[in-house]
């Protein structure tokens, strides 16, 4: 599989790199509505909800999808993370009703993606399939049993994590745990908004004042991009226009990536024809971002 742009297939992977975590108790929906970023008072049993949690002073820590089970709620997570989301989610509960477990050995995650998805390919064995929730062009992700393979998929072709990391890099997704850094990058710099990921109306959580002052005084100087390249780069690499820095970047799987990008130093750059380098190096505003308009103004 050469590129999201020239793919006219559908694609099937297991997605190694996640995990999750199962909570039950009669508290499971208040003691999460009272922490995460996005409002849960309507999720049904099946709906999938993105959400993150923040640290007090409103910097990102974790982002998860919260799946609706009915008795009990999956939040699917970085797997690298997940003993640290467990550790904080415990640390919140104190006398809540709220008891949190490994679900790994019961269910494992998979993604489909490429040109026109579709259910028809998901097996029975299956428990649950569902639009990834922040962007359609992700496409499904189906919960199923730990023991179930690639092979169990109809008429699609098995990927690999590589190669969903780079879909959605193509998109201009990050994910937690390998593009948006925790306890450093804010909430609405990684396009938290767009990707349905936060609610401005459901009241109080952790870090719920700062992500709202952000969003209504719009003093968003920095943003993920999406950026090609083919060549080599690492996360932490500088990108410059110049000889001065205007991105670092965030994720890599060439030839797609994803970088933390200034704005108007960016937008300067486009106007004026000015290369990036490393040579060859562009960056993109993915379809689904929206930039201010002023970028030119001396307060962007």
């Amino acid at each position: 599989m050469s590129s999201q742009g020239s793919m006219s297939m559908q694609y099937v992977a297991r997605l190694a790199n996640r995990s999750l975590l199962r909570l039950s108790g009669k508290d499971v929906k208040s003691f999460l509505q009272n922490l995460v970023t996005n409002d849960l008072s309507r999720q049904q049993e099946g709906d999938v909800v993105y959400a993150a949690l923040l640290t007090p002073q409103g910097k990102f820590l974790h982002d998860f999808l919260i799946i609706d089970r009915g008795d009990h709620v999956l939040l699917d997570t970085h797997a690298e993370r997940a003993a640290d989301l467990a550790r904080r989610l415990t640390m919140y509960k104190l006398r809540s009703d709220v008891i949190l477990e490994d679900a790994n050995t019961d269910f494992c995650v998979f993604a489909l993606f490429g040109d026109a998805v579709g259910a028809s390919a998901v097996p029975a064995e299956a428990v649950l399939q569902y639009q990834d929730p922040r962007l359609a062009t992700l496409g499904l992700r189906v919960l199923a049993p730990a023991s179930l393979t690639e092979d169990a998929f109809t008429g699609v072709h098995p990927a690999s994590q590589q190669d969903y990391d780079a879909h959605r890099l193509s998109l201009g997704v990050p994910e937690g745990g390998s593009d948006i850094q925790p306890e450093k990058n804010f909430l609405l710099e990684a396009n938290f908004e767009e990707l349905q990921g936060v609610s401005f109306s459901k009241g109080c959580y952790v870090g719920q004042e700062l992500t709202a002052r952000t969003k209504h005084r719009a003093k968003i100087r920095k943003r993920f991009l999406a950026f090609h390249l083919d060549g080599e780069i690492e996360p932490g690499d500088p990108i410059t226009a110049n000889g001065k820095e205007i991105a670092v970047v965030q994720g890599f799987s060439r030839p797609y990536g994803i970088a933390l990008t200034r704005l108007k130093e960016w937008h300067a750059a486009c106007r004026d024809d000015i290369p990036l380098s490393p040579e060859g190096l562009v960056i993109s505003k993915p379809e689904y971002v929206v930039l201010p308009d002023d970028l030119d103004s001396e307060e962007a």
